[in-house]
């Protein structure tokens, strides 16, 4: 249809022909265009010859009126025309470019000429369209009434009830979203307070396990400082030929030596009971926990439990420096009992009773109280030695004097 558009449209107004007359060079045109351009080239004085609009071909200037009508190129226009505005044609979808041209009353569908000669539509009745057109045009009417008077009310009604049911059931099913959501925030907030909680217990134990092992670590560190420095006290006297710093170089080594020899040795026993709260623990044992009881989750072993632990641990090692504390008090009070009552001897009473008088501290102080203890026990013998010394030389003295 487009092509032959092409062939019936005016090469001046670009319109299908109206009115077409043709030029002797066989051109045609629309009488209105040709009329417009002798109206253009009209002059009073002159009027110059006609061109083809075309091909140019010079035509001598008779008149519009004197031109041929294409009546074959008009009656192809008007069928053209006709044929426009009718309505397009419907294919068949099963076999494709045929025409939809044949009503089947059987299946009551539109065909083509092969669905009527093969296919699922052999040995049906079949009528024109026209004839169709009447019968449909009857059954459109009663099929209307049908459509029409349908139970639209009772539609509605229950349309109404099947809405109002999905109202409800979507504000249950986001009641229930809500709870679910709520449910989850607590359990959360619960499980992120007891990983808090469970994690302050475990920095806890790690103070806890310092404050075990700290003391003693420090002690040896400070053993191995004192043997280092009595090794180079050693290496630096050892060639000297001088009795009198020989002898001050011996003492000072001899007490480095006393000092080294006085730190005790933690045991194996007392290293493994260290660790004894810490061992045998898997967070896969907290997976049989339900949900209800995460608020009762705990650590394998809390730092209060570790640290009671420890004093049994620790006994024998404090208990050996206790009785010798104690020893050495028992021995001063002996002593005490056969010294002159003088003012050092008194002195020397007044230090022991102090010490003895001291109150046991509590597990965390208790190298402090034994290194003021030991200070303590440490004068009064300073103290004895003196009231010894004295007592030596008021014996020589008697003595010479007695001899005299």
């Amino acid at each position: 249809m487009e092509l032959l558009e092409e062939d019936l449209t005016c090469p001046i107004c670009c319109c299908l022909f109206e009115d077409p007359r043709v030029l002797p060079c066989s051109h045609s045109f629309c009488k209105k265009c040709l009329e417009g351009i002798l109206d253009g080239n009209r002059s009073p004085a002159w009027r110059p010859p006609f061109k083809c609009p075309t091909c140019r071909k010079e035509t001598v200037h008779n008149g519009i009126a004197s031109l041929q009508v294409n009546y074959s190129l008009r009656g192809i226009v008007e069928k053209y025309n006709r044929i426009r505005v009718m309505p397009t044609m419907s294919l068949c979808r099963v076999h494709s470019g045929q025409p939809l041209n044949i009503f089947c009353a059987t299946d009551l569908k539109l065909i083509c000429g092969f669905c009527a000669t093969t296919g699922d539509h052999k040995g049906h009745t079949f009528c024109a369209l026209e004839e169709a057109y009447e019968r449909e045009k009857l059954a459109f009417e009663e099929l209307f009434r049908v459509v029409e008077g349908w139970r639209g009310e009772e539609v509605h009604s229950c349309l109404e009830s099947l809405e109002g049911a999905k109202r409800k059931a979507l504000e249950r099913v986001s009641r229930d979203a809500d709870r679910v959501s709520e449910y989850f925030e607590k359990v959360l907030c619960t499980l992120e307070h007891k990983r808090s909680e469970i994690l302050s217990d475990f920095e806890t134990l790690k103070l806890a396990v310092m404050q075990t092992f700290d003391p003693e670590i420090n002690q040896l560190r400070s053993a191995l400082e004192e043997q280092q420095r009595a090794l180079s006290i050693a290496e630096s006297f050892r060639s000297l030929s001088d009795p009198l710093t020989f002898l001050q170089q011996m003492q000072d080594f001899r007490e480095k030596l006393r000092v080294i020899q006085g730190t005790p040795l933690p045991s194996r026993t007392d290293v493994a009971v260290g660790l004894r709260g810490l061992q045998s623990f898997d967070v896969k044992e907290w997976d049989r926990m339900r949900l209800g009881e995460v608020d009762k989750l705990c650590a394998p072993y809390e730092s209060s439990t570790y640290l009671a632990s420890l004093p049994p641990a620790a006994a024998p090692r404090y208990s050996r420096v206790l009785w010798r504390v104690v020893l050495v008090v028992c021995a001063c009070f002996t002593a005490l009992n056969f010294l002159p009552s003088d003012c050092l001897a008194l002195s020397i009473q007044d230090k022991v009773v102090a010490l003895s008088g001291l109150s046991l501290p509590c597990p965390g102080e208790i190298v402090r109280w034994l290194g003021f203890c030991w200070k303590e026990a440490e004068a009064i013998c300073t103290l004895i030695t003196e009231l010894c010394r004295n007592c030596i030389l008021d014996l020589i003295n008697t003595t010479s004097d007695f001899l005299s």
